[in-house]
């Protein structure tokens, strides 16, 4: 997901709401118009200020707009125009362009905490989870503002569940675990390929148990089953052994130790690699299996063949001799 391409998508998603938006009106009901204390002529009220600033969001004049609404915000806090004036400082941002999608947060956290549970905080919690989903890192760079609008999408799913913005959150939500997935997979990728086994092991183990319907299983299956295949055993497993070792002789390190305890501990720990390791390839080879069984036209699985073909799988042998 290229941020230009969200960037287009959203514009083109939200610049039909601006207009629908801007043409709403901007009273919610029969109410007296107030007053600017003596600004500009001292004549306009809350509500034809909102009208001018309309008309200049409508052609563009981003500026000239907030200018109008900031008056409403400073001076007519009040007055009923005021929360249309928050969501609209917000728009003016929104609509203006990647660059000021920052401000545009910053506005509607702001309507947001000055009217929590007016009408159209759904509307303020979409375009908030909007403006993390538009900042969102290609899969290898950080997934911090994945998570943030994730949890934005998610808040609106929960707080507002019969707003119109329901079904695009819900698609962008699954976008989001998509990505957070991906990055996980690419992060273990770049851990087997650096040859750091055991964290490759722990974080695909941990891929699949969090991200079990985001994750792409054939390439996960097949690192897990590379991981496996190539490692070794940690010093942590080795350490409890050499330390059972010395307390079961009474010694309390590895130097008090006569040759023949010296040769015993070193027969104890090739056994245990030797156990160990063996445990590993078998690991290895239920991933490499489980991709060629369950995945049989992936690009991968090829691959798995060969790798359970090198490590002595008769049967994938005879397959492909047949």
């Amino acid at each position: 997901m290229r941020n230009e391409g969200i960037y287009m998508k959203l514009r083109n998603l939200t610049l039909p709401l601006l207009l629908v938006a801007l043409a709403v009106p901007t009273s919610l009901g029969c109410r007296k118009s107030s007053k600017i204390a003596k600004k500009d002529d001292g004549t306009r009220t809350a509500a034809q200020l909102t009208e001018e600033a309309t008309a200049f969001l409508q052609r563009g004049k981003w500026e000239e707009g907030r200018k109008l609404l900031r008056v409403i915000e400073e001076q007519l806090p009040g007055s009923a125009e005021f929360p249309n004036a928050k969501l609209l400082l917000g728009d003016s941002f929104f609509f203006q362009g990647t660059a000021t999608y920052p401000e545009a947060l910053v506005e509607y956290q702001s309507f947001l905490n000055y009217f929590p549970r007016h009408d159209k905080r759904d509307l303020a919690m979409y375009r908030v989870a909007l403006c993390h989903y538009a900042a969102i890192e290609s899969a290898e760079r950080d997934q911090s503002e994945t998570r943030k609008a994730l949890e934005s999408f998610q808040f609106l799913l929960k707080e507002v569940p019969g707003s119109p913005y329901i079904l695009d959150a819900k698609a962008k939500t699954t976008q989001c675990w998509r990505r957070l997935a991906e990055h996980e997979l690419m992060v273990s990728v770049h851990y087997v390929n650096s040859y750091a086994f055991g964290p490759a092991e722990r974080r695909l183990k941990a891929l699949m148990e969090t991200y079990p319907d985001y994750v792409d299983r054939e390439r996960a299956y097949f690192y897990l089953g590379e991981a496996m295949r190539r490692k070794f055993v940690p010093t942590e497993v080795l350490e409890p052994f050499q330390k059972d070792f010395l307390a079961r002789l009474g010694k309390e390190d590895i130097s008090k130790l006569d040759k023949k305890e010296l040769a015993e501990l070193k027969t104890g720990i090739e056994k245990l690699g030797v156990d160990e390791v063996a445990k590993y390839r078998q690991e290895a080879r239920n991933y490499f299996q489980k991709l060629v069984e369950s995945y049989p036209n992936s690009e991968w699985t090829g691959r798995a063949k060969d790798r359970l073909l090198e490590m002595g799988q008769s049967h994938v042998k005879e397959e492909l001799d047949s």
